[in-house]
């Protein structure tokens, strides 16, 4: 019986196997046709898991590869894509999306720590926690150095009805925004993502301002910004790990942040230094203007939401 049971082993092993995407005959792991990997059917959960991990053990894989790159040499993944070494390393997109989905989530995660609303009188606000906010206090005093009059100021007596009302809605939500701030500041995490996606684009395109007489065109300037952003959200997340066992390393990350641009253009586009430094900072100033306007609407349209 058991050699029976292996004759029949050995002959389905010697069946010909076929891509289960598109049909082709396949001769190896991958499929010739459309490049699909035949994994087995009859896969457990602990081959899986391993197949999942295994990646994660082997620092030559072209995850820990592209992480290191990302983080120790600037500009480097960018290069290596213009010169059509990609296989090595994970695609831009991908890897954008993979970071700042952690990241993301890790700041959602941690949205409740962001506002401290109190109600007995005490002034001192919890350890990690950005706004602390005291609700004992009657609005008005004079002698409330917090309390703060809030005015939008989107239109005037002049201005369209349709913006008076948008004005006087948002202006009516003051007041739920001091009953529940933590509301708000989880509206502006959730949309957080998506109006950092947006601005991709447009730091590409300041790229492509200061690159106007160099031989690159956007798409190459677009996986700089995805890598230049992946980087940022990387160096957020190993900040918020070593919080976790009381290291400090703010003044580290705002180091790293002005210094990494530079090194990355100059490695990638071969500028010079003074030329990296000057288009660096062009870059900072401008996208951060940017920053700032779509962080206001983004605050307005969380308002608006309440």
């Amino acid at each position: 019986m058991l050699r029976i049971l292996s004759q029949r082993k050995a002959r389905m092993s010697e069946a010909p196997r076929y891509c289960r995407n598109c049909h082709e005959k396949l001769g190896g792991e991958y499929c010739p046709r459309c490049g699909q990997r035949e994994g087995r059917a009859d896969m457990r959960f602990l081959d899986l898991a391993g197949e999942l991990t295994g990646d994660l053990l082997d620092f030559d894989s072209r995850l820990w590869r592209t992480l290191i790159y990302l983080l120790f040499r600037p500009g480097m993944l960018t290069a290596e894509f213009i010169a059509g070494r990609r296989a090595r390393y994970l695609p831009p997109l991908r890897l954008y999306l993979v970071i700042s989905f952690i990241m993301f989530l890790v700041m959602s995660l941690g949205a409740n720590r962001i506002v401290s609303v109190q109600g007995d009188g005490e002034a001192e606000v919890p350890e990690g926690v950005v706004v602390g906010i005291d609700l004992d206090e009657a609005p008005g005093e004079a002698d409330d150095p917090n309390d703060v009059s809030v005015s939008i100021g989107l239109a005037d007596a002049d201005s369209p009805q349709w913006l008076q009302d948008v004005d006087q809605h948002l202006e009516g939500n003051v007041d739920k925004l001091r009953a529940d701030p933590g509301e708000f500041f989880e509206t502006l995490v959730n949309y957080l993502p998506q109006m950092m996606f947006v601005l991709l684009p447009a730091f590409a395109l300041l790229l492509r301002l200061v690159y106007l007489l160099q031989p690159f065109h956007y798409l190459q300037h677009l996986v700089f910004s995805l890598h230049y952003h992946a980087f940022v959200y990387l160096l957020f997340l190993l900040a918020q790990l070593l919080e976790l066992f009381t290291v400090n390393i703010d003044g580290l990350l705002s180091l790293g942040l002005l210094v990494y641009l530079p090194l990355a253009l100059h490695r990638c586009y071969g500028s010079s230094w003074r030329g990296s430094l000057g288009k660096s900072l062009f870059v900072y100033v401008t996208y951060g203007l940017l920053l700032l306007l779509a962080f206001s609407a983004l605050a307005i349209l969380a308002l608006a939401l309440l």
